[in-house]
């Protein structure tokens, strides 16, 4: 005796309910539910280019464009700490392009090949290093973006698109 019985799928609901709605004609049910699923499709890849679209293209442009406009480290006391110089990113994710940048530099030290191909004796001493000194800089950048974002008014920042 199995004890475990399956739970329906969302599509076996559906198929149940519209049999019921439609005299028990099962081809015309698949073919609504094929139709259905057609139509998500479409909207969930339409969501994604929106998405590709407004947010990967805007930080592929800023980018792009952040030569010398970027904030810097010195050391673990001196930090420069600049706005992002177009505020599209920041508008629509609420995260300075900025700091996106800062993790896939993270990403790019951390890799396998970059740990095995150094030279330097405490690479994992000095990414743990960097990690603590990009996670201030993100901070200061967060705190600097936010009290430009709020003081300015979010509406007036949105004409910087």
């Amino acid at each position: 005796m199995d004890i475990y019985k399956r739970h329906l799928s969302s599509d076996e609901t559906n198929l149940l309910y519209l049999k019921e709605l439609i005299n028990h004609n099962v081809d015309i049910c698949k073919y609504i539910l094929k139709i259905k699923k057609k139509l998500e499709k479409e909207e969930i890849m339409e969501w994604y280019i929106e998405r590709w679209e407004n947010i990967a293209g805007a930080h592929y442009i800023l980018h792009d464009t952040h030569y010398e406009k970027f904030s810097l480290i010195y050391n673990e006391n001196d930090y420069i700490v600049k706005p992002d110089h177009r505020l599209v990113f920041y508008n629509r994710t609420g995260i300075s392009y900025q700091i996106i940048e800062l993790i896939h530099e993270l990403i790019k030290l951390k890799n396998k090949d970059s740990i095995a191909n150094t030279f330097i004796k405490d690479y994992k001493e000095w990414l743990h290093y960097d990690d603590k000194l990009f996670t201030i800089l993100s901070k200061k950048i967060t705190e600097r973006m936010n009290t430009l974002y709020y003081s300015a008014g979010k509406s007036s920042l949105e004409s910087n698109v």
